[in-house]
């Protein structure tokens, strides 16, 4: 099982999808982000995403994508509207309909400084 979650909003926010629908999400948002992606934050999420497609990866919360301050809003915008792209036609959509709205609640002032890309592999952008 697979929890996606938001700390921030805390325990009431999150839900428990199977591995299986877990990878399918993952696997669907990631084809739907992949023609849209030409930044280099937009690309390190689909390489991000897709690296958790198919692993042992048992929560995924909002917090773990590397948002910038300066550009949260646009990174924000980006994520969901994949989602929303892969949640059309999908056996998924409500649970994708469910992470959309979990990542759109999520706020500015939840976004660390500094943070980076958590990588299951050694470098996998180089």
């Amino acid at each position: 099982m697979v929890v996606f979650s938001n700390h921030r909003l805390g325990p009431s926010a999150e839900f428990l999808v199977s591995a299986a629908v877990a990878s399918a999400m993952l696997r669907e948002t990631v084809a739907a982000a992949r023609p849209l992606a030409t930044s280099r934050w937009e690309l390190e999420l689909v390489t991000w995403l897709d690296e958790r497609v198919d692993t042992n990866v048992s929560e995924l919360d909002v917090s773990d994508l590397a948002w910038t301050r300066d550009h949260f809003e646009h990174q924000k915008s980006f994520v969901t509207a994949a989602i929303a792209l892969a949640a059309a036609g999908s056996e998924n959509g409500p649970a994708l309909t469910r992470w959309r709205r979990m990542i759109e609640a999520h706020p500015p002032d939840a976004v660390q400084f500094g943070r980076r890309w958590a990588w299951l592999s050694p470098s996998p952008t180089a």
